[in-house]
Formats: structure tokens, sequence, C-alpha cells
């Protein structure tokens, strides 16, 4: 199985896979509550070995909590969990371990102080003597993230020096290292290009045929349709809708998940007029290091997306434009110089930055979504009175936002930390865009977002942009950047291959371009 093939790790005994004709994973009535509020009524399904089960649902249906009690981190209040004919009333992490079970979260664990290769291991170093064997580390993470997922990630390099979209393909390796019967996937591609997103794909299908349970969960209806054997749908808490992928159209899948059909997907973008004046000039701009040489302009109104493969230098060019790297060339911003950047300035200045890793980059995971919303408009709020905040003023901005952007659960004191991932990134954008910036620059906006919300934050880009706010939209879903986008730049190896205009938009070019530099 994949414990000798996937990084070789300590032999230890097993648990049978059973029989195969029964279920191998069986969930009974399972019912979780934090307080008040109930996060899973009733939830009863179940998995066979060498099956993908895709278990979809809007943020806050449930899914992370599910996944959670099947980590061994949460405990269940009521229900029963069979694994192979052995039942549970909840799992500890020291089953999960030994049942063979690997989970990808969405948020990412990784240690930034340790190497790629020991993240991959942990917490099960393998020994030799006594000793660290650190060539048996190497050799474990090179067969799973150079062979099996086919990265050229250094397995040396410190683990906090990736980019976001590394840091995902070292989390797969490190979950698949420790599976051996059952793995849970929670939104493994949202930061990952599709040449990645195929190469995993490849691998999550190569795992099913070694016999495999896979929970896979997903926002992305095609992935549903190219990977699943099986659907569950969640939402309130319990199961709405289940299937085979070839009995769901995409409007019972969208229903089942939001309880009502979703308008069409596509939105109407304005034209930006040609005589708009320019937002934001990039004249020859780099980080001295990836990116170089960039210049480009954006005008007032216009969304301009950007494309590139992971490692291509989309997120070294937001940070740098936005004051967060030391960069070289010029960047003029509402036609005034802007060569003293930094964080505070960019604010100043009316220019912010939605960060693709929102736990590590943006959120106060410990404070509530009041706290969260407001963080970023505390000077207005604290009116002529330094120091003394209006509350009343706050609790009744932060409920217009939160209404506007869709933030769930609508408890403004719940704690961010316990928000789901979509929902933290939805209240995110609340923070900046309702502070009407000049221009924002989005990182992989919709990120870990339900197919409900995904095209609200959309609409809410377009109506901004209406408003003559610019936008600079990073993301690695090239449909994202079709659909809202009025050019689309793509980068190269940190160096910009070209520009799109919308009447030219073609998936396949785009990617052609990202991935050879060459504009054809």
């Amino acid at each position: 199985m994949m414990a000798s093939v996937a990084g070789e790790r300590p032999v230890r005994e097993l648990m049978p896979i059973g029989d195969r004709t029964q279920p191998f994973l069986r969930i009974d009535g399972v019912r979780k509550s934090f307080g008040p509020v109930r996060v899973l009524r009733d939830i009863s399904f179940s998995l066979q070995s060498g099956e993908v089960l895709a278990l979809l649902g809007e943020n806050g249906a449930g899914k992370s909590t599910l996944k959670n009690i099947l980590s061994g981190l949460v405990t269940p209040d009521e229900g029963t969990i069979t694994i192979a004919g052995r039942e549970f009333s909840t799992l500890t992490p020291a089953d999960i371990d030994n049942l063979g079970f690997g989970t990808i979260h969405q948020e990412l664990s990784l240690f930034d102080n340790l190497s790629v290769a020991e993240n991959i291991h942990m917490p099960h170093l393998r020994e030799k003597g006594g000793l660290v064997d650190w060539k048996g580390l190497e050799d474990g993470a090179r067969r799973l993230l150079h062979e099996q997922l086919g990265t050229t990630i250094d397995l040396a390099s410190p683990a906090g020096e990736l980019t976001l979209g590394e840091r995902q393909m070292v989390e797969i390796a490190k979950a698949m290292r420790r599976a051996t019967k059952l793995l849970i996937l929670d939104e493994p591609t949202t930061c990952l290009s599709l040449p990645e997103r195929e190469k995993l794909f490849t691998v999550t299908r190569r795992l099913r045929e070694r016999g495999f349970a896979i929970i896979y969960i997903t926002h992305f209806l095609e992935e549903v349709y190219a990977l699943a054997d099986s659907v569950v749908i969640l939402r309130d808490g319990v199961v709405a809708d289940a299937g085979k992928p070839g009995d769901f159209s995409r409007d019972r899948i969208a229903q089942a998940m939001v309880g009502r059909k979703v308008a069409a997907m596509e939105i109407a973008v304005p034209s930006v007029p040609k005589d708009a004046p320019i937002a934001l000039r990039l004249e020859e701009v780099g980080d001295g290091g990836l990116v170089k040489d960039i210049s480009l302009e954006l005008r007032e109104g216009e969304i301009l997306g950007i494309a590139g493969l992971m490692g291509s230098g989309r997120t070294e060019l937001a940070e740098t434009i936005c004051g967060f790297r030391k960069g070289v060339g010029r960047v003029t911003l509402g036609g005034v110089d802007f060569s003293e950047r930094s964080p505070r300035a960019a604010i100043d200045r009316g220019l912010v930055l939605v960060s693709e890793d929102r736990r590590r980059d943006q959120a106060f995971l410990n404070h509530s979504v009041l706290a969260n919303v407001s963080a970023a408009n505390l000077r207005a709020l604290a009116g002529r009175l330094i120091g003394w905040l209006d509350f009343r003023r706050e609790k009744q901005d932060v409920e217009r936002i939160a209404e506007e952007f869709v933030v769930q659960p609508r408890r403004l004191e719940t704690a961010m930390v316990n928000l789901s991932g979509g929902n933290q990134q939805k209240a995110i954008l609340g923070r900046w865009l309702s502070r009407q910036p000049k221009v924002a620059v989005l990182d992989e906006p919709t990120k870990g977002v339900d197919i409900g919300a995904r095209a609200a934050v959309h609409q809410i880009v377009v109506d901004r942009a209406v408003d003559r706010m610019a936008f600079i939209l990073i993301s690695s879903d090239i449909p994202e950047l079709l659909a809202i986008s009025h050019r689309i730049a793509i980068l190269h190896k940190g160096r910009l291959a070209g520009i799109l205009p919308r009447e030219a938009f073609d998936a396949g070019r785009i990617l052609g371009i990202a991935s050879t530099g060459v504009v054809g």
C-alpha cells in the first residue's frame, strides 16, 4: 500500500480493509453543536474502498466540522462512525494514525522553520540507529513531491519560504504519506494552477485504483464530474441530496447547496471608457528577485486579471505594488508618484491588498468578526475623540458589511477562527472593499468560497468597478478571470508575457502563454 511507496514511514500495525462488499466507512446520525449553534443535525452516508466521494455544500453547511470529526479533531455529540466493521462513537488522533487516515486541510499547517522534507514526515521522523535518517527523509519526500506530484520544490527549503501554491503541494504530500486507507482532501486545488490540478487528479485516480477511500471537498463543480464516483451535498447540517455525478445537473447541485436556484453565473461586465483616467501605472517594476521589468497601466473602473502558473510571480508582484516588498521601478498611483511604498502608505493612498493567505496575513483569528471587519477603519470610527471608538456605529457598519458580503453566521461576536474558510475570506473582503479604495489588489479572492457567494463576490467587484474602483484580480482559476476581467495580463517566470483584451480571451491560449512565455 501507500505506506511503503509514498514515504516509507516506519511499519505499524494497520487495520484490515475488511469485507469489500460492505462500506469501508459508514456514518450514522452524526450530530454536533457548538454552544447554541447546531452545525451537524443528522449526517448519514457511506463510502466504499476504491471510491471518490465528492462532499459539497455552502460555507457553513457543516463540511469542515464533519472533516474534523473524521480527522480526530472534533468529538461528535451523537451518532456512530463504522470503519471496516468496527464501530466508534468518536475518533482520536491516535485512532486516525492507526486507521491510516490522512487529511489535507484547507488551512495549511506547516512548520515554517522546518524543511520541506521534515514537514512531510512530521510527526513520524524516520530513524536509523536512534538518530534521524536524513537521507531517508529526503528520499521519501522526493518520491512524493517530485515523482508522484511532479513538482520541483526544493526539499531542503524552509516551508516559510515557499509560495502558497508550493505549501499546498507539500500539504498534499504530507497527507499522502500518512494515508493508507482513507484520504480526505479539503479544497486542495484552490491555489493550484491548471497543470498542478491535473497532476493532483492523476494521483487521486491512482490512489482510488489502489483501493483508497477518498472524500473530496470542493467548490469547483467541474472537479466533481472529473473525479467523483458519488456525491453528497450538505445544507444546514443535513444531507440535502446524494447520488451519482451523472444524475446531477449543475442546477440540481446548486439548488441542493443553497436551497434555491442560483442566478445565472454570467455577469455583465461594462466596458471601460478609453479616456478613463489612469488609476495605477507600473514602469519596469520588480522585487529584486523573481519579478522583473513589469510595465502596465490600470484605468479607473477596470478589472485587470493576472494569470500565471505557480511560481510565476503573481503574489510577489501584488506585494511589491502594495509595499510589502522592497521593489525597483516606478509606481504611480492616481497620477502621483508612489516611491516611498509601505502597507500603511498604500492604505492611506487608497490602495489595498486582499492577500491569498488570509490566516497568516489578514485574519485576527482569536478576535471577533466585528473586530476583524472594522480593523481597517478604526481611525474613522474614533472620530475626533482619539482613543474612543463609536461602538454603536462600528456595529452598524459591520452588520451592513456582513450582510452585503453574506458572512455567516451573522453573530458578530463569533471568533473569526470559528468561521469556515470561505466566510473568513468574505469578512476580509468586506473589511477592505468597504473602505472604498481607489485600487484593490485581490489575490485569489474566492478561494474556498461557495458557488452562491462566489457569484456574489464577482457581482460586488463588477458593481464597484462601475463606480470607478479599479481592480487587479489575481487568480489561478482561469474561468474566474474570463468571467469578470476587462483584460488579462499573463506572467511567465516573473516577467510579463502578454496582455489580452476581452475580445481575445481564450482559456487554452492563456494557459499556453503562461506555460511557455510566448504569445502565439
